[in-house]
């Protein structure tokens, strides 16, 4: 099996449906698979295959589609980066996943190019705007034998999602063809999903919630996927509005944004059959205005990247939408909740969620400790408290493990600790969560100094934000 086949069979039942919407461009299944296909053969060519590791660092944009699939049906593995981090974090991850090619945009070369410097990784560009110096991934089509998705076995690794930088520096989760596919299968009958599905992406496609809902779920139904390079309250409002959307996949902050510019403009979108939010509480108060001032129907859920990610949602194909619950577990996953002996709890007892499927990742890249650390007797314990209730919901409470969660990204306290302390000026820092109206939370620090020093909240910061992307950089500093 190859997760790159349900592109191509998408593509052989619907060659002339929509597959993409970027923009003005609107590209059918025939020319997505047939351009993915030449990429394929492309990176065949230049020694993509089974082993190798094929980084992508760019922002939602077709490329980033094509590259994926090509990776993919060419036998490789992809590890998505954020073109966001710098220099330093995509370094870590391009060395640690002992990545040989990667690509990116112009427009984030700058960060690619220092992450790469020593080193023999490939670079190839999405787009080379113009500059023919550029490799570009139309330049490396032009004398390539497109290929068909090699097979592949369904426990071999498909994706490295980096995450969980609890030791200080995040580490690998190796997703498999398998894993990926049974969460997409899963979610498409939770959500009774089919080629009249119209899916829009504004988180980035770097990310495992947007990977999977985004892209990997429309495009294995033969629905469409609408690309947003970046967020805009007023474009995702047109789009809304003019597109055929039925299932929106966002981040609770994209949709306190939306509630907060048109909430009262009256506007109805109840033609969208699911407002999705995941990756972070969302709380009721969210959940209960949006749904009152766009006559919405919201069904929250929960998913975290080891698993797939998607693991619960209210039930969207019931139209159950229990306000507070994080849902039920798809098909085809279990999960059980244990107290802090290890036992499982009782409905209406806290615990620790843990999770059993197919869907859950095959271990931590290179780090079996940690692995049989999370990973035991198939159970991956996620670090997030909840309890179910009597009919199985379940409501998500809070986390054990140390993690701010700023508009949908997991910010690790032990990997900020560790850049800040390597200032000159510092002893030793505590790295926390605020609440924050927009974000949900934003990172704070208190820090002490070593004698004799001095260090002010500024220079802090731009220390910080020199190795740290800008959601990790503290926001609130106190320095004593």
């Amino acid at each position: 099996m190859n997760l790159a086949q349900n592109l191509f069979a998408s593509a052989a039942q619907f060659p002339n449906r929509t597959a993409l919407v970027f923009y003005d461009k609107r590209i059918s299944y025939q020319e997505a698979r047939d351009f993915t296909a030449s990429v394929a053969g492309a990176l065949s060519e230049r020694g993509v295959g089974p082993g190798v590791r094929l980084a992508i660092a760019m922002p939602n944009m077709p490329e980033f589609v094509y590259t994926y699939y090509a990776t993919l049906a060419a036998g490789g593995a992809i590890v998505p980066v954020n073109p966001m981090y710098t220099a330093r974090e995509i370094r870590h991850m391009l060395r640690d996943s002992g990545a040989r090619f990667v690509v990116t945009h112009p427009l984030f070369e700058q960060s690619v190019k220092q992450a790469i410097e020593g080193t023999d990784i490939e670079l190839i560009y999405a787009d080379n705007m113009g500059d023919p110096a550029k490799l570009c991934l139309r330049d490396l089509v032009k004398s390539a034998n497109p290929m068909e998705p090699v097979d592949r076995q369904p426990g071999d690794t498909a994706v490295i999602a980096y995450t969980n930088a609890t030791q200080g520096w995040p580490v690998g989760a190796e997703l498999t063809h398998n894993g990926l596919n049974c969460n997409v299968q899963s979610s498409i009958h939770m959500a009774n999903v089919d080629e009249n599905d119209a899916f829009i992406s504004v988180i980035p496609l770097y990310h495992a919630f947007s990977a999977t809902t985004c892209m990997n779920l429309p495009l294995a139904r033969g629905g469409m996927a609408i690309l947003n390079e970046t967020f805009s309250e007023k474009r995702v409002v047109e789009i809304l509005e003019n597109e055929p959307i039925t299932i929106f996949p966002a981040v609770p902050a994209i949709f306190q944004k939306i509630l907060k510019e048109f909430g009262s403009f009256g506007k109805d979108f109840s033609k969208v059959k699911a407002f999705v939010p995941g990756g972070a509480p969302s709380g009721k108060d969210l959940i209960q205005n949006f749904s009152s001032a766009f006559n919405a129907s919201v069904y929250e859920g929960y998913g975290i990247t080891e698993c797939g990610p998607v693991t619960t949602v209210n039930p969207i194909y019931k139209k159950i939408s229990k306000i507070g619950s994080i849902g039920v577990p798809l098909q085809g996953i279990s999960l059980k909740i244990i107290d802090s002996q290890g036992n499982e709890a009782a409905a209406g007892v806290r615990g620790e969620l843990c999770v059993k499927g197919d869907n859950v990742m095959k271990c931590y890249w290179n780090q079996p400790e940690m692995t049989a650390k999370f990973l035991r007797d198939g159970w991956f314990h996620t670090g997030d408290e909840a309890f179910s209730d009597d009919q199985g919901f379940i409501y998500w409470t809070g986390l054990i493990k140390r993690m701010v969660l700023v508009g949908g990204f997991n910010v690790y306290p032990a990997e900020v600790e560790r850049i800040i302390k390597e200032h000159p000026s510092v002893k030793d820092c505590i790295v926390y969560g605020v609440e924050d109206p927009s974000m949900g939370q934003h990172v704070a620090v208190d820090i002490s100094l070593n004698p004799s020093c001095q260090l002010n909240n500024i220079e802090l910061k731009k220390f910080a934000r020199q190795n740290l992307a800008p959601y990790k950089t503290p926001r609130t500093v106190s320095i004593r």
